[in-house]
């Protein structure tokens, strides 16, 4: 999902460092400017509530903040420039989708990917309907102690994440506020475990065959979508009842790929939830299941946080979580996180353009980069990361691409660090066992060669149908193991006391 993101977050960071360099009495007049044509849709909606303080500052919060918020429009095109989204309520199922896309790649249809910011593309009647529906479902029993500032962050947005701005609000309204309203809740976390219920009626997790940005309409006609999808959906539907919601995401360390979910604010603290599971279960279930703790989370908000000194010695490599709109929120988990520590392992000089440094872990076969951090001297530092994984460290001098400046090491729960060195002269015997749906396939077992920078193959001594032998592994090294069949969840591991320890 990075990839589809990069060139967005470039154009975003061209705006957040404008936007630092401005005082907080020009964000409206900088909003506007920005709008070019649409301005005046904006200016209707402000003079629309100049009688009215609360809701114009309400529109106000929306309209400065319009200019880091986009869809992601993405469709396919034919080779006559004609374009196309699949309507995935008209197949049957996954596999009906997927042979459907596949035929439009055969056809010489390929996927384009739009960024419409939202500043210069809705107009004042869908603001002002979004601000009336938000203001209506605030005034309910469990929302009505939402402070202002917590309404304008978490019930009053009109998107969620990058997808299709929606109209469904006053539908999900008149469907939902009935049923919450007759459970009498009281607070946000009452409604949003009745509604949760309700939406899980509705929605269920299944990939839809669809490799396009998923859209609320497609999901609640559906019934279906990833995590992203649900996400998207879910938060939507939460904050047209009135019920403050956001979400938070991960790359994952222990698993493949990443994951997001969504959190309610209730009585000033996030409680995390997802499908099947609710709030305080969920971050429960996190923490007690190792393949399930995220080493960081990241909170996508409506607000930037601009710092005095955001974009300053910014080495110009584009990441989601150098983003404004992102914040760290590893501490509000139950894993208690630590501060990593780690000397560089190379010869290098100093990187007079910025001491950024970036926290990799090895995901979906190659090394990719989860948190930001700085380099002082020879050592690196990175604050809040939950440890017992495996990590290693990069910079990005050209601004372009990754440059691994540390061995791959394992950190502790406390912060210790132990680094993956191979020790070429002192090599060791294993005997693996070959995956069974695989038996036929080649499997390949790799060193990280420090030096080298990759995974190095290293050759087997013996064979059988579902074993491989070698009396040449080196020591103290970070092992992979790649199968071609097997391309989702082959971690990285090592062997500590003649046992395979996976990560």
């Amino acid at each position: 999902m990075k990839s589809i993101f990069i060139s967005g977050i470039n154009i975003l960071l061209a705006i957040f460092l404008m936007a630092c360099n401005s005082q907080n009495d020009k964000k409206l007049e900088q909003a506007l400017e920005r709008a070019k044509e649409n301005r005046q849709e904006l200016e209707k909606v402000l003079d629309h509530y100049k009688k009215d303080s609360t809701k114009l500052a309400a529109a106000r919060f929306l309209i400065e903040n319009m200019p880091y918020h986009f869809t992601l429009e993405q469709y396919y095109i034919s080779p006559r420039k004609e374009k196309y989204r699949p309507d995935i309520t008209l197949f049957d199922g996954f596999q009906s989708v997927k042979r459907h896309c596949d035929s439009l790649t055969n056809r010489g249809y390929r996927i384009e990917t739009h960024h419409k910011y939202d500043i210069s593309k809705l107009n004042s009647s869908f603001l002002i309907d979004n601000i009336e529906l938000a203001f209506a479902v605030w005034k309910k029993p469990w929302a009505k102690n939402v402070s202002f500032t917590d309404f304008c962050r978490y019930i009053l947005p009109y998107r969620a994440q990058y997808e299709e701005v929606s109209n469904l609000r006053k539908e999900f309204m008149e469907r939902f506020l009935p049923l919450l309203d007759s459970a009498d809740v009281k607070t946000p976390l009452e409604a949003c475990i009745v509604l949760r219920n309700e939406i899980e009626k509705m929605v269920r997790y299944e990939d839809t065959g669809l490799s396009l940005y998923p859209t609320i309409s497609e999901t609640y006609r559906s019934g279906i979508g990833t995590c992203e999808g649900l996400c998207n959906f879910i938060a939507y539907a939460m904050r047209s009842a009135g019920i403050p919601v956001i979400i938070d995401q991960t790359t994952w360390v222990k698993m493949d790929r990443g994951h997001c979910w969504c959190a309610v604010l209730d009585n000033g603290h996030f409680l995390s939830f997802g499908e099947n599971l609710a709030p305080g279960v969920h971050a429960r279930l996190f923490s007690e299941t190792r393949t399930l703790r995220p080493a960081k989370v990241y909170r996508l908000q409506f607000e930037p946080n601009l710092t005095e000194d955001y974009g300053k010695n910014d080495d110009g490599y584009a990441v989601s979580f150098k983003n404004p709109l992102i914040q760290d929120v590893t501490t509000e988990y139950l894993d208690k996180p630590t501060t990593i520590k780690v000397t560089i392992d190379m010869d290098i000089k100093e990187n007079k353009r910025s001491n950024q440094v970036y926290l990799c872990n090895f995901n979906y076969n190659k090394w990719t980069d989860i948190a930001l951090g700085y380099r002082k001297d020879s050592i690196c530092y990175f604050n809040d990361v939950v440890g017992d994984n495996i990590f290693m460290v990069a910079d990005v001098p050209d601004g372009n691409s990754l440059r691994f400046i540390t061995a791959p090491f394992y950190v502790s729960t406390e912060g210790e660090i132990h680094k993956f060195i191979p020790d070429i002269q002192n090599k060791s015997s294993y005997t693996i066992h070959k995956r069974p749906e695989g038996y036929k396939e080649q499997h390949t077992l790799s060193y990280w060669d420090t030096q080298r920078k990759k995974f190095t193959p290293i050759e087997y001594v013996s064979e059988t149908d579902t074993t491989l032998s070698y009396n040449n592994i080196p020591g103290n090294a970070l092992l992979w193991l790649y199968i071609p069949i097997h391309m989702y969840n082959q971690r990285a591991f090592f062997l500590e006391n003649d046992s395979m320890r996976v990560y």
